[in-house]
């Protein structure tokens, strides 16, 4: 027996979209597990961690518009020789549905919000599809260890057997549509794909319907669900925070080469030609990263060494990599803390003449209050310029940045390489 309704497009479309987005993040659930603790694959993972956190966080807003509209455009009617049982089963079916998809896609986002893994902390921010930052339910990044560790468990464990009920139920599904289509031939399948043609029935024709004004505030309030939630995920900062900073760059450069009392005339600094760069490695890549906001003050006096200084300060805030995961974890406070502390420091301790127009800079750089002794930078001059470079080499275990969530360097190297090379004239 034949009928002529079918799903509308848009029930159509997102139907297909979300099917198709819940069984990529299943086949990146299995992968990523256990590639991320491959280090072969670990930068994949990383990568594929971002893409299943967005694919999800997309399937949660999609679902509740799918259900809007399933209230305000109700299913077309099942075929009228469908058993009680069968149409029971149907709208358990349905009901389930809507609940894994909305439920799965929400537990792994409080997974990810306690910012825990295993046994230990691991923050890694949720970007959805690098455009902005996701912000964590209940701030339980914020949360003591012991919370953390147990809401990431309990959401671990939800989000597991969720993504098992999932494949059974997608399998019952898949099995009950070949069977209306293949054995029953009574058109159920091409109700959602309205191409399909058997003997019995031809390829249907979408019925205008107009939504039932009961339906609507069910529908209304399920989009309401779905705005509250947008909104709250379109208030994350796409930057790093503006912080009330104790002092700008150039105050605490003055307060830095007015403590050291030297009277020796200052070097304008080039920054066309001036770079403060960093580098590491990252999941098993190399990074490359620098400062786009520093200032330095220069005074160096050929004559007299030792009554030269050399100052510099740099606002965390700059730091990039050009990748936006590690960018907009940088700031966060078990990194740079830029809330804390918006500037590093770096003053010169000793100038001592190596050779004619040589000189080797001992100094201390200072990041997140933490002093830390440096190799010798090297200075040379050469008619009205001179030049400063060199690389160095940083513990991050010595100014305390990662050692939260990465201490053994399984994910960043514990050793990071600062490159210095600073262009200054005579004034």
């Amino acid at each position: 027996m034949a009928f002529n309704h079918r799903y509308n497009v848009v029930a159509i479309t997102l139907h297909w979209v979300i099917a198709a987005a819940l069984l990529a993040n299943l086949g990146l659930g299995l992968w990523m597990s256990w590639a991320i603790d491959s280090p072969t694959a670990q930068a994949r993972a990383v990568g594929a961690f971002q893409l299943h956190k967005s694919l999800g966080l997309s399937v949660l807003v999609l679902s509740l518009l799918r259900l809007a509209w399933r209230f305000l455009y109700p299913p077309p009617p099942l075929p009228a020789q469908t058993t009680r049982w069968e149409r029971a089963l149907a709208a358990v079916t349905h009901w389930l549905f809507y609940g894994l998809m909305i439920g799965l896609p929400l537990s792994g986002w409080l997974y990810v919000s306690a910012q825990w893994r295993g046994d230990a902390p691991f923050n890694i921010p949720t970007l959805w599809f690098g455009v902005f930052e996701v912000p964590h339910l209940f701030d339980l990044g914020d949360a003591g260890r012991a919370l953390r560790a147990q809401a990431a468990a309990v959401a671990f464990n939800i989000h597991g057997a969720m993504a098992l009920a999932l494949v059974i139920l997608l399998a019952l599904h898949v099995g009950a549509a070949l069977k209306h289509h293949v054995i029953q031939r009574d058109g159920v399948l091409a109700r959602m794909l309205p191409w399909l043609a058997t003997a019995e029935q031809p390829v249907m024709s979408a019925a205008t319907r107009r939504p039932e004004p009961r339906n609507l505030a069910a529908a209304a309030i399920t989009l309401l669900i779905a705005s509250l939630l947008i909104g709250y995920a379109a208030t994350t900062r796409l930057v790093p925070p503006d912080v009330a900073e104790p002092g700008s760059k150039a105050g605490v450069l003055q307060t830095l080469v007015a403590g050291s009392g030297t009277k020796a005339r200052e070097w304008r600094v080039d920054g066309a030609n001036s770079h403060i760069r960093f580098g590491g490695v990252h999941a098993g890549r190399p990074f490359n990263g620098h400062f786009d906001e520093w200032q330095a003050a220069i005074h160096i006096d050929t004559q007299a060494p030792a009554q030269s200084f050399i100052a510099a300060v740099v606002a965390t805030t700059s730091a990039t990599v050009g990748v936006p995961l590690h960018d907009s974890s940088l700031p966060q406070g078990e990194w740079f803390d830029v809330a804390n502390h918006p500037h590093a420091t770096y003053r010169s301790t000793a100038i001592e003449l190596l050779s004619d127009h040589r000189y080797a800079i001992a100094g201390i750089l200072t990041i997140k209050g933490r002093p830390v002794e440096l190799a010798p930078l090297i200075l040379s001059i050469e008619g009205n310029a001179l030049n400063i470079s060199g690389t160095l080499e940083l513990n991050r275990a010595e100014v305390d940045m990662g050692m939260e969530s990465d201490p053994g360097g399984q994910y960043v190297s514990r050793i990071i390489e600062i490159r210095i090379d600073v262009t200054a004239v005579a004034p």
